[in-house]
């Protein structure tokens, strides 16, 4: 790995700067030992516990399966933070313990319980968002654990993109129709991305376990599908730019990926199901096993699961197309996940995560409305192969700690095609191969001490490198056509620094002021032969009162033009002239499209911002809500400056960009410059003297977006006594986007329209719980869009359907059918079917599968089965 001159100077700064801080750290009385009032009431656990942490304003951390089903008694009075803990803890098997001064609720190591999963014993107390432990984040963070993504009938993480509101299903995700290509959208090798805002895959950043992992084909986003539901703990999606802390990528915002830490004894679940009007039969078959002990343990997760293809003439109103169209794909995917830590002394552990997958699949796209994939069409048989590891060094030294961690990922899609004319094939090979490689080293500890608390710092830098490999070839007779053979790759440094200082906390009583910090976030990164980038982040939170507080952030954020974006080869293509108005004169000459990359990409840059206000009324015991608005200005977004409906040739705002009427010898001499050549797509001869225009077209730093929006967020949890327990929840997000291609020209709305987000998104559910049954009901709703392909627009209406699932456990305190569960789920129980689109082309899919889901009813059973 080369190591550009100015980072290891920003690296020894940063050094420096933690060696210092260590000096300089002040033993300070920490909110720990302060005496708080708490009134609590007798609830849930988990519940009370987020409760004592909200009060205190410390981070306790703990396993959602370690306080499932257990109840606290009420804590009243004024109590340390220690205190406070062991009194929502009496008559439980849970303890806690501190680490540099976290808390970590966990089970009793010498009760060996038959299922559990428990924090690493140092693991960084820290939430996405902030590096610092204990600190919280001034940006919004949505949690989802495992056990609330299967009561919302979730059963891979490929699901988890359709659920989440803020996300949009379209870019790269499974689903999108017309053998993964509709709308603009690319799919070639059948994986799941996040896409918040709607703002592409490789706007969203991913990550595991806090790791980076490598690059997924053409939109270089993050394939989350690799991962099984069955290895998580939970998944922390922060909607908001957060480039000064984690890099390039990170715009729209981070999602992290948290498996379980480790786990005791062995849980085994088999699933079924399938849509009811036909395809998508799914099976799966899981393992999780592990083993804990007093210095460690670790986490093994194996995952088999396989779909069927849903095809066009399974579906009624698809009947317009040819049957053989695949809706969604065939699909065969293993996993395996491996979590694990050890401690090999005081304040040293060794952490380890990794994972490989390996996934076949099967798309088809016939290219005619009346005839076979195998007449006139393509056939895609994508290969997938990925992995990723990290082991990671802890080191406590005292109030400080310190860690190093590697990181080797890959992600490579071999995707075999089958491109059919008239019956006869011709074999495509395409060769995608994303690497990464990576070193980081942080530190995180105490400064001084401040009114509010102790002021504290994070620091790190580190080197990654990433590169990819493609190759296209045509296998013709009698020989190869090979289309792109390239390997690049791509460099960078970094350093970054987070500082929290808490101000007030509530011993001070001040009034109007329950708390009040301020955090300030730099990160400073060079890319070889691309920019240096420095991205700051400030934020605030503000608790007036116990009841409320209120969060804002402002930062900057960029992403750096992926290898792909930067390797598309130039190449011309020569379309009819009369597909234009007016066409060019004489009124038989063509165009030349210029398409590839344009010279010297830059950075795309984004200025965001967010205001968060919580409410936890005390009067409404159990009840959260939450509302966020934020704002994202993008700006130089690499695109082409012209829309796929450019029809008028004559229009001012383009004159920069066209070469009206130019001389024989003016394209032949740009079309020898051509590395891709020129593609003659009239059905008549060359002749150069007969083209009437040349547009460059090429993707260039020229697109803005401005992202404006709501996030609404209730929970709402309600003891029954001897009626068991309802849990209320609902979410929304309200979206609001436009685009403007180039200066000067006309902004265009994105949300609200075909194969874009919607305007509003949510979901809203209840799960009512008394030993051993459990019911829960979701209603999912996908907003109205605009169809504004045409010259008269059209309304889509809005999708919503309804998940209704239910498990019960048995009984048995021993034998066979002890442990065991079994789950019945039955989504979109109504039926909902897409709406019909209007299409230029009568071969595609009549629907917008972006936001609209062919799969319908669907019914599923699982058994599980813990030892």
């Amino acid at each position: 790995m080369r190591w550009n001159s100015g980072f290891p100077t920003a690296l020894l700064a940063s050094a420096a700067l933690i060696s210092s801080s260590a000096t300089i750290a002040q033993p300070a009385a920490t909110q720990t030992n302060a005496t708080i009032m708490y009134d609590l009431p007798a609830q849930d656990l988990g519940q009370i516990l987020k409760a004592i942490a909200r009060t205190s304003g410390r981070e306790i951390l703990f396993s959602s399966d370690d306080v499932r089903g257990l109840s606290a008694p009420a804590v009243h009075g004024r109590y340390t933070l220690d205190e406070a803990i062991r009194a929502a803890l009496a008559g439980s098997n849970l303890v806690v313990e501190y680490s540099s001064g976290a808390a970590i609720v966990r089970m009793r190591t010498s009760i060996a319980p038959q299922h559990h999963t428990s924090p690493a014993g140092d693991a960084a107390i820290t939430i996405t968002g902030s590096r610092i432990r204990g600190a919280g984040s001034a940006s919004p963070v949505t949690v989802s654990t495992r056990r609330e993504l299967e009561q919302a009938g979730i059963n891979d993480l490929a699901d988890f993109t359709r659920f989440l509101p803020q996300n949009y299903s379209g870019g790269q995700n499974r689903g999108i129709a017309g053998g993964g290509e509709q709308g603009g959208q690319q799919n070639l090798n059948n994986s799941a991305t996040l896409n918040l805002r709607g703002l592409g895959p490789d706007a969203t950043l991913t990550l595991l376990n806090g790791h980076r992992l490598s690059y997924d084909t053409v939109n270089q986003g993050i394939d989350i599908s690799a991962i099984p539901l069955g290895a998580i703990d939970r998944i922390e999606v922060v909607s908001d730019g957060a480039s000064a802390l984690y890099g390039s990528d990170a715009v729209a915002g981070v999602a992290n990926i948290i498996l379980r830490p480790d786990y005791e004894g062995l849980e085994a679940t088999a699933r079924v199901g399938g849509s009811t009007e036909g395809g998508n039969t799914q099976q799966e078959f899981s393992l999780v096993s592990g083993h804990r002990w007093s210095s460690g343990g670790f986490m093994l997760a194996l995952d088999e699961s396989s779909a069927t293809p849903i095809f066009a003439g399974q579906r009624d109103y698809t009947r317009t197309v040819d049957p053989s169209l695949t809706l969604t794909d065939r699909n065969r995917q293993f996993s395996a996940v491996l979590n694990a830590h050890q401690e090999f002394g005081p304040g040293v552990a060794l952490e380890a995560e990794g994972y490989v997958m390996d996934r076949r699949s099967l798309l088809q796209n016939p290219f005619l409305q009346t005839e076979d994939v195998h007449v006139d069409g393509l056939v895609s048989r994508p290969h997938v192969l990925s992995f990723a590891v990290t082991p990671k060094l802890r080191v406590d030294l005292g109030r400080w700690e310190t860690s190093l961690s590697v990181t080797g990922a890959g992600s490579r899609t071999l995707l075999d095609s089958d491109n059919f004319s008239q019956g006869v094939p011709r074999h495509v090979h395409l060769l995608h191969d994303d690497q990464l490689e990576g070193a980081e080293t942080n530190a995180e500890g105490p400064l001084i001490a401040l009114p509010g608390g102790e002021a504290r710092l994070a620091v790190g830098g580190g080197a990654r490198k990433i590169s990819l490999h493609e190759r296209f070839v045509t296998l013709t007779s009698p020989q190869n056509i090979t289309f792109k053979n390239f390997t690049e790759s791509r460099n960078v440094q970094y350093a970054y620094g987070e500082l929290s200082l808490p101000l007030v906390s509530p011993e001070l009583n001040v009034p109007l002021v329950q708390r009040l910090s301020v955090s300030g976030a730099l990160r400073y990164e060079h890319w070889n032969r691309i920019a240096a980038v420095t991205t700051p982040k400030v934020g605030v939170i503000y608790q007036p009162a116990q009841d409320l507080t209120f969060r804002a952030t402002w930062g900057k954020s960029f992403k750096i033009p992926t290898l792909l974006q930067v390797n598309e080869i130039e190449e011309g293509d020569l379309v009819p002239g009369f597909i234009f108005t007016p066409p060019p004169q004489p009124a038989r000459s063509t165009v030349l499209l210029i398409e590839g990359s344009a010279p010297n990409l830059r950075p795309e840059r984004a200025t965001t911002w967010s205001v968060t206000a919580e409410a936890r009324p005390r009067f409404i015991r159990g009840f959260d809500i939450s509302a966020t608005y934020f704002d994202i200005d993008y700006r130089d977004r690499i695109a082409s400056p012209f829309t796929s409906g450019l029809t008028s040739l004559f229009n001012p705002l383009f004159n920069d960009l066209i070469t009206y009427n130019p001389s024989a010898a003016q394209v032949n001499a740009l079309i020898a410059t051509l590395p891709g050549g020129l593609v003659n797509e009239t059905g008549g001869p060359f002749d150069p003297s007969n083209v009437g225009a040349i547009i460059d077209a090429a993707i260039r730093n020229t697109e803005r977006q401005r992202i404006r929006g709501v996030d609404l967020n209730a929970d709402y949890r309600i003891e029954l006594g001897q009626a068991g327990k309802l849990q209320l929840t609902g979410a929304a997000s309200y979206l609001n986007s436009n685009q403007q291609l180039a200066p000067n020209q006309p902004i265009f709305p994105l949300a609200g329209t075909v194969f874009h987000p919607p305007h509003w998104r949510g979901h809203a559910g209840a799960v009512w719980g008394q030993k051993p049954i459990e019911v829960s009901a979701f209603v999912n709703y996908v907003g109205s869009t605009i169809d504004n392909q045409f010259p008269t627009m059209e309304r889509i209406g809005s999708f919503t359907t309804l998940d209704l699932s239910t498990s019960v456990q048995t009984s048995a305190q021993a034998g066979a059918f002890r442990n065991i569960e079994l789950r019945l789920s039955a989504l979109n129980v109504l039926d909902q079917k897409p709406h019909f689109l209007r299409n230029s082309f009568p071969e595609a899919a009549p629907f917008d599968s972006t936001n609209e889901s062919p799969v319908g009813r669907f019914l599923g059973a699982s058994i599980r089965k813990i030892w």
